[in-house]
């Protein structure tokens, strides 16, 4: 219901306007609306050349690169920020042991919690 509403009042404003013009075109006299718009004129046509000029030179080529320059910039900063947290955990002895456990850069304990794929793989690498 309330956008029928917004409709009609959108269609009425349209007609009105297009009123508007043809009585200012008939009787050559320049309206209310036209006086107050025209100290605008400048910035709106400023305003359209601007937008006109970055389309103008939008292509495929140029959005690829676009997208690509920002998922540089996106990706170096989680790049940095996982570098940091890396230091972070090599400072700690007992973070850097759980990496170098995952890595697999630590002896394998028989009596220690290592899953059955490592303990296979270190048998076999003993034999």
């Amino acid at each position: 219901m309330i956008v029928e509403i917004i409709f009609f009042i959108s269609l009425l404003g349209i007609i009105t306007m297009i009123v508007l013009k043809s009585i200012e075109l008939r009787s050559g006299k320049k309206s209310l609306f036209f006086r107050m718009g025209a100290g605008t004129d400048h910035l709106v046509y400023g305003a359209y050349q601007k937008i006109r000029f970055v389309f103008s030179h939008i292509n495929k080529h140029n959005a690829v690169n676009f997208l690509q320059w920002i998922a540089y910039h996106v990706l170096s900063v989680f790049h940095k920020l996982f570098m940091w947290v890396r230091d972070k955990a090599h400072r700690h002895p007992h973070s850097k042991k759980v990496i170098d456990m995952v890595k697999g850069k630590i002896e394998i304990n028989q009596n220690g919690g290592a899953s059955f794929f490592l303990k296979k793989i270190a048998e076999e690498t003993k034999e």
